[in-house]
């Protein structure tokens, strides 16, 4: 396997762990639609996906804090942007966990994230860029974007994007917003 053919299947279970099967809907003029889009390290798409989202299922399809192992655990992020906030923008922090360390900066609307392993090695060069207003979200509500705040930030924005990210074999960027007429 090519190092940018594991792009896709990483953007897919991205995509999946976003929401799963039990946000997918059937297709609706003025639904909401989630978008996952892959690429190469040349740029290249590998990957595009455009599914309608159902906000009118029960739970939360973002739950940042379900299942979660020793990545950023709640607390962590909540200390991480409190920090960040208080700290001219590009500033770095670290953010230790079993196995990696995490350089976290504030840059341009956007939490970034560089995570590091503690062996030295940085497989990919991974950077992770989630924008300030979803980091706000899923802190007031302790870990979790529910449908409701998803209705509301496509309603407030338009395009609403959940993360970006890149390294030196790809990218992908996953978004939602409201499928118009022309998209059918």
């Amino acid at each position: 396997m090519t190092r940018t053919s594991y792009l896709g299947p990483i953007a897919l279970l991205t995509a999946l762990a976003l929401g799963g099967a039990p946000g997918i809907a059937p297709a609706d003029s003025n639904a909401i639609r989630l978008h996952v889009e892959g690429r190469s390290s040349s740029g290249r798409p590998v990957l595009a996906l455009n599914l309608p989202w159902d906000t009118d299922k029960g739970g939360s399809p973002f739950n940042f804090t379900k299942d979660s192992c020793d990545d950023v655990a709640l607390e962590r992020l909540r200390w991480a942007w409190t920090a960040l906030g208080r700290m001219p923008e590009g500033r770095t922090i670290t953010i230790d966990t079993d196995n990696e360390t995490i350089r976290a900066w504030k840059r341009g609307g956007y939490l970034v994230l560089e995570p590091q392993h503690r062996d030295g090695r940085n497989n990919h060069h991974s950077r992770v860029k989630i924008p300030d207003y979803i980091v706000e979200t899923i802190l007031d509500h302790d870990g979790r974007l529910s449908n409701r705040d998803v209705e509301r930030l496509v309603r407030d924005r338009g395009k609403v994007t959940l993360v970006k990210v890149s390294s030196d074999v790809g990218g992908a960027t996953v978004w939602m917003d409201r499928q118009r007429d022309s998209d059918d």
